[in-house]
């Protein structure tokens, strides 16, 4: 485990799998003819934290559940994250804030690891980039109540047993969906977390590094 990081980086630097990886995890909202796949000019940025960290023998990550809102991505699981203000050097800035502002973890226990594919998210007309982060201990979470329902820490290896890959129908903006997820201890992610967490899970898988 200690390589771990080290591993994960060199392999990023290699080059990452791509949108096509992502779109695996896709929702059959997303698989509509005309579907948009690139941002457009308009298009906010955005960053999410895939924060990766030791404990317990295990790799983990963490996972926010937000509050049941009128907004459109209200009640979903999903890595901390959001977007862009004028105050943040880069991305990468603006990953480190929000997981801070989110999650309480600490900005300088993160060591960047590198960046995944951008993700655009239409119903939001936001491109958002995964940024991989790694911290040396299990920081000590506690969530914004404002915006944070609960977070919770998962295992990373558990994701790589693909029998966890589910379908079920939802009811989303009005509108029945085939939601493909990872049904995880009963939490299920989807949608752009999910697809963004495929990248990174094949990306693992295609260079062998186990967790």
């Amino acid at each position: 485990m200690e390589r771990f990081p080290e591993l994960l980086k060199n392999a990023i630097e290699k080059g990452v799998p791509g949108s096509d990886v992502q779109w695996q995890m896709a929702s059959s909202d997303r698989m509509v003819k005309n579907f948009p796949h690139e941002p457009g000019p308009d298009a906010r940025p955005a960053a999410v934290m895939i924060l990766l960290f030791p404990f317990k023998g295990s790799v983990h990550t963490v996972f926010m559940q937000r509050h049941d809102y009128k907004g459109v991505h209200g009640g979903q699981i999903s890595f901390p994250g959001g977007k862009w203000e004028p105050g943040d050097d880069s991305l990468i800035s603006t990953a480190l804030r929000e997981t801070y502002e989110e999650t309480g973890a600490g900005i300088s226990l993160i060591k960047v690891i590198g960046t995944l594919t951008p993700l655009f998210i239409p119903v939001s007309n936001m491109s958002v980039t995964p940024v991989v982060g790694w911290a040396k201990e299990k920081p000590h979470f506690c969530h914004q109540p404002e915006e944070v329902l609960f977070l919770f820490d998962a295992v990373l290896q558990k994701f790589l047993d693909r029998s966890i890959i589910k379908n079920r129908m939802m009811l989303v903006r009005g509108e029945k969906i085939n939601v493909k997820h990872f049904d995880y201890d009963g939490n299920v992610i989807w949608g752009a977390t999910a697809m963004m967490l495929n990248e990174l899970l094949l990306l693992m898988q295609r260079e062998g590094i186990t967790c």
